[in-house]
């Protein structure tokens, strides 16, 4: 499993508990199952779908996940961040440097 879906996963967990919502709630919010809710607080890559209904849930920016997971998005790429322009900086690597920053309190 990489480090990167267990630091997204311990992220959802401290958002969803720091709320005051147990997994259903979240799931309900999200509009998935419990089930998914568990794997994706488990480290287990979640579907692309999925993984957005959690981040909108949560009241996230569009987008952050993809930041966090970076290349090591789902087997389809779905969520890999496209690299092509990098010649224009659009502001993502400072968002990125602060989204992988272990000391900030996500909650």
């Amino acid at each position: 499993m990489s480090g990167k879906y267990d630091r997204l996963a311990a992220m959802i967990v401290k958002a969803r508990e720091a709320r005051g919502w147990s997994q259903s709630d979240l799931a309900n919010l999200a509009y998935v199952t419990e089930v998914v809710i568990a794997r994706v607080e488990a480290g287990n890559p979640p579907n692309t779908v999925a993984l957005k209904a959690v981040e909108q849930a949560l009241g996230w920016l569009p987008g952050i996940f993809d930041l966090v997971l970076g290349q090591d998005a789902d087997p389809d790429g779905d969520l890999a961040v496209d690299g092509d322009d990098e010649d224009e900086d659009d502001g993502s690597g400072e968002l990125r440097e602060l989204t992988v920053d272990s000391s900030i309190d996500w909650a």
